[in-house]
């Protein structure tokens, strides 16, 4: 099994971007929502602020992973690159 670096806020938010997400614009809170609808099922990740640098615990970010829809591979493939949606 590969291991999987540690991401941070600025990291999470490039590959749910790439994956094709959008912010779901709400009140001010420390909480954001991306949401994304992907062959008739809509998917959304909560993400807490704490910091553009600051890395996110191994089980906060297996959450958003898991949220997202996508795989551990996929999701962390889409830090590099753009994944088309169909």
């Amino acid at each position: 099994m590969p291991k999987y670096k540690p991401l941070n806020y600025k990291d999470v938010i490039k590959i749910l971007k790439n994956l094709g997400f959008s912010q779901d614009i709400s009140g001010s809170t420390s909480h954001q929502t991306w949401v994304l609808k992907r062959k008739d099922k809509f998917y959304a990740v909560t993400l807490s602020f704490h910091g553009y640098n600051k890395e996110f615990k191994r089980g906060t970010l297996s959450s958003i992973i898991r949220q997202s829809g996508f795989t551990r591979d996929q999701f962390y493939r889409a830090l590099k690159k753009r994944v088309i949606q169909s």
